[in-house]
């Protein structure tokens, strides 16, 4: 007959096992920890195709497929810039230059030191001139003040005072939506020279957004998205976007200079070395071809998109692909 003390006999060897046997365990779970966070990782660094990322992409598409039916509707000019007045805005200008010159509303004695700071020719003493304007009663006057500021630190390379200050012309209230297009652009620029290339798009859209006729701000966006575009691991939505922005902007710019020409440039910009890189850059050069009227040199950008595929979104790059064989095939 078993003695009725024997388990309490054998308990101490099955708590040495049960130690053993945890200390086994937690060995195994702190080597497949390892495992479990890059897995979690990677999946949290791949594009999102589900709840918020259907919504963006759905979106994205919308308005890839609107950009399609107006053209179909109106041809280049469905692209050209909407303007609240006759006068268009030409490369160069700034807020209180040509047709939104603001002279008339800006006292004698702002109006003479505006006129000093621009005719000193050290960009310092041009700062120290600006600062007393920038409180000034008449909010108009501050903006000019701070715009002014931020340009001159960004010719002189003093990228964070530039974005300060463009900032700071941003906050002044009272000031039209179209001239704060102008600080909008300027801090496009300052990403685009710090390499925030994220920033500069966003920035650079609202300044857009703000005055469609911004030839400066369309062109620099132009080069932005074509950097987004070449980058790898971008969403649909993403890529989406930036594709149909890119033909807005090409159909924007010859409208706004009155120079046709520029399609052709545009066109040339993105086949680099005679083959563009991917299939969004061959169907924009394709366009810029088109429109500027060399049908050779159209078809043969259109048709380099079977070779051009990979290099973005699977999604993106059939939709494109798709634009891309229909011009080939039915206004061949």
């Amino acid at each position: 007959m078993p003695s009725i003390g024997k388990p309490f006999a054998d308990a101490p060897v099955s708590r040495d096992l049960r130690r053993r046997l945890f200390a086994v365990t937690a060995m195994l779970l702190a080597a497949l920890l390892p495992v479990g966070l890059w897995g979690l990782t990677v999946r949290l660094s791949e594009p999102q195709t589900g709840g918020a990322g259907d919504g963006q992409e759905a979106a994205a598409l919308a308005q890839w497929q609107a950009l399609w039916s107006d053209l179909d509707a109106r041809g280049e000019a469905a692209l050209q810039p909407d303007a609240q007045d006759s006068s268009l805005r030409a490369a160069g200008d700034t807020a209180f230059m040509r047709y939104r010159n603001l002279w008339g509303r800006v006292d004698e004695s702002a109006r003479r030191a505006f006129q000093m700071a621009a005719l000193s020719g050290d960009p310092r003493h041009k700062l120290a001139l600006l600062q007393p304007l920038t409180t000034a009663a008449d909010a108009r006057t501050r903006f000019r003040a701070r715009l002014e500021m931020a340009r001159v630190q960004l010719r002189l390379r003093d990228l964070e005072p530039a974005r300060k200050a463009a900032r700071a012309a941003l906050a002044v209230a009272d000031v039209p939506e179209r001239i704060r297009s102008d600080a909008h652009f300027v801090l496009g620029a300052i990403a685009w020279e710090s390499g925030s290339l994220d920033r500069a798009e966003s920035a650079l859209t609202r300044a857009i957004a703000a005055d469609p006729g911004f030839w400066d701000a369309r062109q620099m966006r132009m080069r932005v998205l074509g950097r987004q575009l070449a980058r790898p691991r971008q969403g649909v939505a993403d890529c989406l976007d930036r594709t149909r922005q890119l033909i807005l902007d090409l159909g924007a710019l010859p409208a706004l200079a009155q120079d046709r020409i520029q399609f052709r440039e545009i066109a040339d910009r993105f086949t680099v070395q005679g083959a563009p890189a991917n299939v969004a850059f061959a169907l924009l050069a394709g366009l810029g071809y088109r429109w500027s009227g060399d049908p050779e040199r159209a078809h043969a950008a259109l048709a380099s998109v079977e070779n051009r595929r990979g290099q973005l979104p699977a999604v993106c790059e059939a939709l494109i692909l798709e634009k891309a064989r229909e011009w080939l095939g039915e206004r061949g």
